[in-house]
């Protein structure tokens, strides 16, 4: 029976809504949101991000990100991005890799407009022969008939995948130093995802995978030796929809947050889906080099409370402030007037 749970919640859900895995710590994982992202932060970074999800249901239930990108002296920003997602006991499984490109026309002292685009390969695959049918059950002996299932003949499938974004970075400072508020970064910024809309077997025949729109805002406020960091991620996929928001605030080297998923932007009670606790270190190491390891734990709130018992999610972030590709090729003048994020906010944006 839970079999038959896995496939009507997994495959058919997907003819339905054909979400893409999603992230708590959207923050933590910028390229995956938004291409425009890359290299955004002034020197290299590399992420890992895991997530568990649905620990009661049989099967796993976990996705798995990582990314590795670079900044060089021409205003352009190189990454790669992957991921991978299984659920179920029947191991449905997506894997993708992505190539990231990114140009900055405006890179003054306290702006950045960053235009990305990302190209990249997914596969999905599934193990039919691991799903049990109501059908097969007898009412006294179990499992013992023979599926009128016809399972298809495929077991995965394969294409193409694109994606591209902007986003505009600024920063600042107050005019009155003595006072508690000291200064501020906000990143605001906006993605489509899958333009070729490539058509995926597994929702159906000749149906092609929906495109996906994200906006974005995160934000560093200092406040003496404070960081308020509140932001929001808003993602529309088909009747897919979520609006995720709160703030974390960092004593460095500690950081605490709580943060909310909501089906919409509008509030409402009863459209709650999560409440999201945060916590997190982050030290600097030798080489102008920091690192930082976060933990959330999702309260699911919604009519799947007594079901899901939560989710899970781990990231780590390694960020080379200083280390720039083609670096040697540079003049002067060039990395003067290049954007400079406010050393307060290092290794926290």
């Amino acid at each position: 029976m839970r079999q038959i749970i896995f496939f009507f919640f997994v495959v058919l859900t997907g003819l339905v809504s054909a979400q893409d895995p999603n992230f708590s710590q959207f923050y933590n994982n910028p390229i995956y949101y938004n291409s425009a992202m890359t290299a955004i932060n002034n020197g290299m970074s590399f992420r890992l991000n895991a997530r568990n999800l649905w620990g009661p249901i049989p099967g796993r239930f976990n996705t798995f990100s990582t990314s590795l990108e670079a900044q060089t002296v021409y205003k352009m920003g190189l990454g790669i991005n992957a991921y991978s997602d299984v659920g179920g006991e029947a191991l449905l499984r997506t894997s993708a890799a992505y190539l990231n490109y990114s140009y900055r026309p405006i890179d003054t002292k306290n702006v950045i407009l960053q235009a990305g685009i990302a190209g990249g390969f997914v596969q999905k695959s599934i193990d039919w022969s691991k799903l049990t049918f109501s059908d097969q059950f007898d009412e006294s002996l179990g499992n013992i008939n023979p599926t009128a299932f016809n399972r298809p003949n495929y077991n995965s499938t394969s294409y193409a995948d694109f994606q591209t974004g902007i986003v505009l970075r600024f920063n600042g400072e107050s005019k009155n130093q003595r006072g508690s508020f000291k200064r501020y970064s906000m990143t605001f910024g906006g993605s489509i995802h899958h333009l070729s809309q490539p058509k995926d077997v597994f929702l159906g025949d000749d149906i092609t995978l929906p495109i996906k729109y994200v906006g974005h805002f995160s934000s560093n406020f200092l406040f003496n030796n404070i960081i308020i960091q509140p932001g929001f991620v808003v993602e529309k996929q088909n009747e897919f929809r979520t609006f995720s928001f709160g703030a974390n605030i960092v004593n460095k080297p500690f950081t605490i947050g709580l943060w909310s998923r909501n089906r919409t932007a509008a509030l409402s009670g009863k459209q709650f889906d999560s409440f999201i606790a945060v916590i997190g270190i982050n030290l600097p190491d030798k080489g102008n080099m920091t690192w930082k390891v976060m933990y959330n734990f999702d309260f699911t709130i919604s009519r799947l409370k007594t079901s899901s018992y939560g989710s899970h999610e781990l990231t780590l972030v390694m960020d080379f402030n200083d280390r720039v590709l083609f670096k040697g090729k540079a003049n002067a003048k060039s990395i003067r007037r290049r954007y400079q994020c406010p050393k307060d906010f290092s290794g926290y944006q």
